[in-house]
């Protein structure tokens, strides 16, 4: 068996957000809508049920279903990377194994968020069976400490990892240590390290990197796009000119809550995903219209924001 290599996994990929009906059930209709925003945005792919997307929040059944959908609404050669993590290894494994029959372009799983794993021995043995569950597909570790707070160098994780994970491919890498980011981009071009928290890109850039990942890429891809533009001619004027407007934007959604916020912002833009599901708790009229006004003048976004009112918040 061939060792996945997962080359085309750069760029921007947006982290897609999960539509609830106001029911609170699963809103699978308006993957149509997030689809078109993308496409506006001229995203590279699509990250499902990672933290924008819910994806501890969703039963496994709602998984599936929300990666079915997705992959019938696009074309086979736009790269969909899925988040099977799971508190339960089984319940991974399952979802793991669904990806691959799905075609997907990559799984990625994070570390349990209860019952965490001691050691960077236990983290990998946990790692090894989901991603052995999709033989064919590149496996990328999703590494979000400052949420779930498994702390082990990221190199090494990659660098031991391969010993018992042959499809380990990279990183999703949504963490603010940029130097373990540079580690891992040193340890070579057969690993994928995705930055994960896209406010910085720029430094990531810097440092080699080729691609990020997260929920504001989903409506506000033109400026990051302008950073990398930029970047890559040499104009780092220009790069940290638009550097700034990512960064006041990734301050206003952590001001206000990221998943909650840019779920508020997919409204703005006709994009209605429904509110975030409990234990996360969607933003009132107040502050919708107070997030308005913080956003609407930026000129970050590919379409015009609607206003609080017309949305009906």
């Amino acid at each position: 068996m061939a060792t996945p290599t997962p080359t085309s996994l750069r760029g921007l990929i947006a982290s897609a957000h999960t539509p609830f009906a106001p029911s609170g059930r699963l809103d699978t209709a308006a993957v149509v809508g997030q689809l078109e925003l993308f496409r506006e945005c001229q995203v590279d792919g699509v990250f499902l049920c990672g933290t924008a997307g819910e994806g501890h929040s969703l039963t496994v059944a709602e998984r599936r279903a929300l990666l079915d959908t997705w992959v019938g609404a696009t074309e086979p050669e736009f790269p969909i990377i899925v988040h099977v993590g799971h508190n339960c290894v089984g319940d991974a494994i399952e979802l793991a194994r669904h990806a691959s029959s799905a075609g997907v372009r990559a799984i990625a799983a994070m570390a349990s968020t209860y019952h965490r794993p001691a050691s960077l021995e236990d983290l990998i043995e946990c790692m090894a069976p989901i991603a052995a569950a999709a033989p064919d597909v590149p496996f990328l570790y999703y590494d979000v400490p400052e949420l779930n707070l498994v702390r082990f160098p990221t190199d090494q994780i990659l660098e031991w990892g391969r010993l018992r994970i042959p499809t380990l491919a990279g990183v999703n890498f949504s963490s603010r240590d940029l130097a373990t980011y540079a580690r891992c981009l040193r340890l070579g071009p057969e690993y994928e390290v995705l930055i994960g928290t896209p406010d910085a890109l720029l430094p990531a850039l810097a440092c080699g990197g080729r691609g990020a990942i997260g929920a504001s890429l989903g409506f506000a891809a033109p400026v990051y796009r302008r950073i990398i533009d930029a970047f890559d001619s040499g104009d780092l004027v220009s790069a940290r000119q638009q550097e700034a407007k990512a960064l006041e934007l990734g301050r206003i959604l952590r001001e206000f809550g990221e998943v909650r916020a840019s779920k508020a912002i997919m409204s703005l833009l006709g994009v209605d995903c429904g509110d975030v599901r409990l234990p996360l708790r969607p933003l009132n009229a107040p502050e919708i219209r107070a997030l308005h006004e913080r956003i609407r003048s930026l000129g970050l976004f590919a379409r015009s924001l609607s206003t609080p009112a017309e949305i009906g918040r």
